[in-house]
């Protein structure tokens, strides 16, 4: 008994399509693919033209973003730190304690430092600038002012005799007026910069 082949065609073996296929099931059909395992990772496509630049663009922002966060969290810090030792200097006369005197210092040299983090122009950076300005110039026409001695100060080990004589001018000067006093105006506003932030 002959099969017919179907009009126009060869006769067609049942079994053909799974002649590809040896007994443990592995396709013979392209040598050169490897088998896939669960957890592999999809091949890698090529990224449509222009979206390089997107993503450099994205990892750009996300650093300034990034940036912008930890100067003010940096910048709020010294807010705090510099509020507590004006409250400190209106509570008693600090310049003789070397300690004291090279802590604000350090408040100070950091304060300034993270002010350069600040590149844009807001309220908040113009206020923080004006603010150190203040202490920077203080007392006014003087060569050598506190902001002076403070940024100097934390370059080496010496205390000099000015810069001691500034604080104990700046408690003194809160003990006649506390209500107008230097220190009393620095810490308001700090409270304000701190609020403002």
């Amino acid at each position: 008994m002959t099969i017919q082949n179907p009009v126009g065609g060869s006769p067609e073996d049942p079994y053909e399509k799974y002649k590809k296929y040896d007994v443990e099931g592995v396709s013979h059909e392209n040598p050169e693919k490897k088998k896939k395992k669960f957890g592999d990772e999809p091949p890698k496509k090529p990224l449509p033209p222009g979206s390089f630049f997107l993503i450099l663009l994205h990892k750009i922002l996300d650093y300034f973003i990034s940036l912008g966060s930890r100067s003010k969290r940096k910048i709020g810090i010294d807010l705090y730190e510099l509020k507590e030792a004006f409250e400190a200097m209106k509570e008693e006369d600090k310049s003789q304690d070397v300690q004291f005197l090279n802590h604000l210092s350090t408040i100070w040299h950091h304060t300034l430092e993270h002010s350069l983090l600040f590149k844009r122009t807001d309220p908040f950076s113009e206020a923080f600038r004006i603010f150190l300005k203040k202490i920077q110039n203080y007392p006014e026409g003087q060569d050598h002012t506190l902001g002076y001695y403070l940024t100097e100060h934390t370059k080496g080990q010496w205390l000099p005799f000015p810069y001691m004589e500034l604080i104990q001018e700046l408690h003194e000067e809160h003990q006649r007026n506390p209500e107008e006093s230097k220190l009393t105006l620095w810490t308001r506003e700090l409270i304000e910069l701190g609020s403002s932030e």
